[in-house]
């Protein structure tokens, strides 16, 4: 992968809790995408940019249990996205 990007992959339990979503039927189309920005500030300005544009807000953005900054939404296509701050990744790492 490029320098600066992060991989995180989470199991459909995990999602399920952390989201406050049904786990559902297993379908090959199932994960989430993870955007990893610099501050809790601009955790909240995608959140509403995705709003905005038609996204469906599932879990709005608060502080994690771990020490970051997230929220959730669906894309128009029903993808989830995780929009994420984490104090211990430096930006550019």
């Amino acid at each position: 992968m490029q320098k600066g990007l992060k991989l995180g992959l989470w199991s459909r339990k995990s999602l399920a809790h952390d989201t406050g979503l049904s786990v559902g039927p297993v379908s090959s189309t199932e994960f989430s995408l993870g955007h990893n920005v610099s501050s809790k500030e601009a955790v909240d300005t995608v959140m509403k940019e995705a709003e905005k544009a038609g996204a469906t807000i599932v879990k709005q953005a608060r502080d994690t249990f771990w020490g970051g900054y997230a929220g959730y939404f669906k894309d128009l296509d029903g993808h989830l996205w995780e929009i994420v701050w984490n104090p211990a990744w430096e930006e550019g790492a």
